[in-house]
């Protein structure tokens, strides 16, 4: 059997058209919508009614859930979490190392400790067996990130949390829409958070928003930051403060909630579609050794997405290192990039390794940062064996939602003549 030659050495592309997304986030009816509030003159919300208050009830029926709380941002959401669940000095969540920083950083921003746990190696969730490996008695709660959609299994972590008594925080930015075992995600915790960041797949450009079936929590996210909504927007009435917050302001901007309505209603499409090319895309690398599609988890139902991550597998692919991959796969004709997550920083960190969250000098800085004593430094973050292996290891492809089927299946070939040639070169990079 011959190879067929690489584009990278001359040969022809395996990808016949350029990559091009049809998928747009934002309308023309979405901005239709903000002119109608300009031309009113309006261009905020301060009570949360009006389309705020919309939005929110659809984000509750879309998640099951009784109360939903917009904010400005996916990382305001996990702050207010943190805080409402009484993360605060001398307490620890428990999160994976492998996510976005923003996961773990509000966490210090509330005098607590992030202690990271491990992922699965097959799913890329956090591992219920480490995750309880690592509960100690002042552990205050446990994040849990539905990484690129693929929903983490909740039925077990949330058996380890209320077995332990501590609070359970789902961080949902990828995963609108996602789904374990029949029940949205964002409902298995005490609170669920959602980014509505820019290409996620509810978007407001910058905005998030946060889910839970508790009132007292909800009026906790509330006195946080939205002293708009404290006369008339708590669902117990737990605080009478004169309606002032404690001094942060996490209030959307009613625009950006104006064009997430838009994203939303489109969410069922989008999620359709990237589940289709997802399943072409594993298909077509069936038995492709050298690269595979991440599994999804168990009785799980992916959402949202945000990117295609696939494995890469260099001892099947003539020990090619992932760039050299990446660079034969680009020449190709594939959108594939590097993986971002595994390896952060021009020193290549995974984000417990981070300066952030190990040797910066914070004496300097105010609120709970400059308090944080040497006690409370970050620790027992070592023995992570499946997350230090990820570097290297992970590519990532753009989510194709409006794109032509054939260009999917020959971004997949495209993988495969490249691992091909790969194996046959025997350790001999492209020429």
């Amino acid at each position: 059997m011959t190879t067929a030659q690489l584009a990278i050495d001359g040969g022809t592309p395996a990808v016949s058209r350029r990559y091009r997304e049809r998928w747009r986030s934002v309308h023309l009816r979405d901005l239709a919508a903000i002119v109608r509030y300009g031309y009113r003159d309006v261009n905020t919300i301060a009570k949360g009614d009006g389309p705020i208050a919309e939005f929110e009830q659809k984000f509750a029926a879309l998640t099951r859930t009784r109360h939903a709380l917009a904010m400005n941002s996916g990382t305001a959401a996990l702050h207010s979490a943190y805080f409402a669940v009484g993360v605060k000095p001398g307490t620890e969540v428990i999160v994976p190392s492998y996510t976005f920083f923003a996961s773990a950083a509000p966490i210090l921003q509330c005098g607590g400790t992030p202690t990271f746990c491990d992922v699965d190696a097959r799913t890329l969730t956090a591992d219920p067996d480490d995750v309880e490996r690592r509960i100690t008695p002042r552990t205050r709660a446990i994040c849990v990130v539905h990484m690129w959609g693929n929903p983490a299994p909740m039925d077990r972590l949330a058996d380890i949390a209320r077995r332990h008594g501590v609070a359970l925080i789902e961080d949902c930015s990828h995963a609108h829409g996602a789904s374990y075992r029949g029940r949205p995600v964002g409902s298995w915790g005490d609170i669920g958070c959602f980014s509505l960041q820019g290409v996620k797949a509810v978007s407001g450009g910058e905005a998030g928003i946060a889910v839970t079936n508790d009132p007292l929590l909800f009026d906790r996210m509330l006195v946080l930051g939205h002293y708009g909504r404290l006369k008339h927007g708590q669902a117990k009435s737990s605080f009478a403060t004169d309606h002032i917050s404690l001094g942060l302001k996490y209030r959307p901007h009613v625009y950006a909630i104006l064009l997430a309505l838009g994203t939303l209603s489109r969410l069922d499409e989008l999620n359709r579609r990237r589940r289709r090319n997802y399943e072409i895309l594993g298909a077509e690398l069936a038995g492709c050794r050298a690269v595979q599609p991440i599994e999804t988890t168990p009785e799980a139902n992916r959402g949202g997405f945000l990117e295609f991550i696939v494995r890469y597998d260099p001892a099947h692919a003539g020990g090619w290192s992932c760039r050299t991959f990446i660079k034969a796969a680009r020449a190709e004709g594939v959108p594939i990039a590097e993986e971002r997550y595994a390896r952060i920083g021009d020193q290549g960190h995974m984000l417990h390794e981070s300066p952030v969250f190990t040797t910066l000098d914070v004496s300097a800085l105010g609120g709970y940062l400059g308090g944080r004593s040497a006690e409370l430094a970050p620790r027992r973050n070592g023995g992570l064996p499946v997350t230090q292996l990820l570097a290297g290891r992970l590519m990532t492809l753009p989510p194709f939602t409006r794109v032509p089927e054939r260009f999917v299946r020959e971004c997949a070939r495209a993988l495969r003549k490249v691992a091909d040639a790969a194996a046959a070169a025997g350790g001999r990079g492209p020429t």
